[in-house]
């Protein structure tokens, strides 16, 4: 009993290690997107704790896979919901299904159900991951542009501020109109009538 929990301990050093590298050393320190490091973290975590649970239950991984499609299909329909809300969700998921399985010990349980709620609040507390203040807007514009430079240059010729990067969500040729996502640094103002 004390072995698996030696090697439960030693698994979690490696992933922990990976993680690190993965989503702070490189992806954070590279593109200084919180909200998508703390996304990486968590759900590269959420695995592994489901993994852990569930190798143990001849309900195979395709309770796993399950639980991952419903995520899909509730980010792909939630325009609204960031990666911060979707982590949170699939921790409450994750939690509720390991939690939930019948015949598993109280002490994995409170373990697995431990590793997720320690993971989240410190990868989201505001310590760890700094917010860059790299804002990102969605705005819809009555153009249509798809050179890049262009699309950029007419970009900062509305708002009047230099924009980073401009992401083309979807565009309309007749009548011409885009859907944005507009990256900079600092706070514009942008109209009412312009934010979707």
């Amino acid at each position: 009993m004390t072995s698996n929990y030696v090697e439960l301990g030693a698994s979690i050093a490696m992933d922990l290690a990976v993680l690190i590298l993965l989503a702070f050393a490189f992806y954070y320190r590279r593109h200084h997107q919180r909200e998508f490091a703390v996304a990486i973290a968590i759900m590269n975590i959420v695995l592994f704790a489901l993994a852990g649970a569930l190798a143990s239950y001849t309900l195979s991984l395709g309770v796993g896979f399950a639980l991952f499609s419903v995520i899909s299909i509730m980010r792909l329909r939630s325009d609204t919901a960031g990666w911060i809300e979707m982590t949170y969700l699939l921790i409450a998921l994750a939690t509720g299904l390991i939690v939930g399985l019948p015949g598993y010990a109280l002490a994995d349980k409170a373990i697995y159900g431990g590793i997720l709620v320690a993971a989240i609040f410190v990868i989201d507390s505001p310590w760890l991951l700094r917010d860059r203040t790299v804002v990102r807007v969605n705005a819809t514009v009555d153009f249509f542009e798809m050179d890049a430079e262009s699309l950029k240059a007419r970009v900062e010729n509305l708002v009047q501020h230099r924009v980073d990067e401009v992401n083309v969500k979807s565009f309309v040729v007749e009548p011409p109109s885009m859907k944005l996502e507009i990256r900079y640094n600092e706070k514009i103002q942008i109209s009412k009538t312009d934010e979707q």
